[in-house]
């Protein structure tokens, strides 16, 4: 402002006496009824002083809006920490905000440990992150987030819990694989099961009963003998020949020796069991050789 004021004092002083070197003459103005006379140069200098003094008020008062605002700003600052501070600690004071109040909606999600998003004017896409907390899809490619931003793979995730084979596919090179193996183990078709060698699930096994390929399932899962023996018990009710039924389980030795036992080859399967040393069933099939008569699936209800 200093500046300005020497310059515009300089400058008002240079045309005036620019003025009066070119021209002596003198004009006559009415002003409010008063007719005053001066020099062309005088009324030409105090022309430009009433210039100067209203665009130093106009300054003046920018000047000072800014400063009024800065201050604003700064207590907005403040405020915001302290409402912020609030909210964590669950209390339901909100310092109102004058300049930021965009913020305010950010801090209403606020409440203690949680952070719910909602609908927001100031932040659209908040609404889209509302939607992937509630297990809802939606269409990211407009925020460009990359494949292993975690809201990407929550909503990655999203799709694989309704059951999208392509999600899942695309999940595998993720944290979410051991959930994505487990969706393509359930619905992809067998032959791809097999050739992509994904984890056999009960499910899985469970979903092609009718295959021509369900002993190479068997034999290549990992399941518990508590699954083994559920799949058993399902196929039996169905399977007319033994010996079928039997093939397909014998390399896993517990369901075998139940099928064994529901078919009622006792000595074949006490047999196996001495000679595997399963104890499991042991107990069981020296009742039955002692000619007590004990129902299966009693003694797996009790044992398992």
């Amino acid at each position: 402002m200093k500046k300005y004021s020497i310059i515009s004092i300089l400058f008002i002083a240079i045309v005036g006496l620019f003025i009066y070197l070119n021209s002596n003459s003198s004009t006559t103005y009415n002003m409010f009824g008063i007719e005053i006379t001066l020099y062309d140069a005088l009324w030409s200098v105090l022309f430009l002083i009433i210039f100067y003094l209203i665009s130093i008020s106009y300054f003046g008062l920018e000047k000072f809006r800014q400063f009024n605002f800065k201050r604003t700003i700064q207590k907005d600052r403040k405020n915001i920490l302290k409402n912020i501070e609030n909210k964590f600690l669950f209390k339901n004071t909100n310092i109102k905000l004058k300049e930021l109040t965009e913020f305010e909606e950010l801090i209403d999600m606020l409440n203690g440990d949680k952070l719910t998003f909602q609908k927001s004017e100031q932040f659209s896409f908040l609404e889209d992150l509302a939607k992937i907390q509630n297990k809802e899809i939606v269409d990211l490619s407009k925020l460009k987030l990359d494949k292993e931003n975690p809201w990407y793979l929550k909503n990655l995730e999203n799709k694989i819990e309704a059951q999208d084979l392509e999600a899942a596919k695309e999940a595998l090179n993720t944290p979410l694989k051991e959930k994505a193996l487990k969706l393509l183990s359930q619905k992809s078709e067998l032959k791809k099961i097999l050739a992509n060698n994904y984890p056999i699930t009960k499910e899985t096994i469970l979903n092609n009963l009718d295959s021509d390929r369900l002993k190479e399932l068997i034999e290549k899962s990992n399941l518990t003998n508590h699954d083994y023996i559920e799949i058993a018990q399902k196929l039996y009710k169905t399977t007319t020949i033994p010996e079928t039924l039997l093939e397909l389980f014998e390399n896993k030795l517990i369901a075998y020796v139940y099928l064994l036992i529901e078919y009622e080859m006792i000595d074949k399967a006490y047999e196996i069991v001495k000679e595997k040393e399963i104890k499991f069933f042991e107990y069981y099939l020296l009742l039955r050789r002692n000619g007590i008569k004990v129902d299966i699936k009693e003694y797996l209800n009790a044992e398992i």
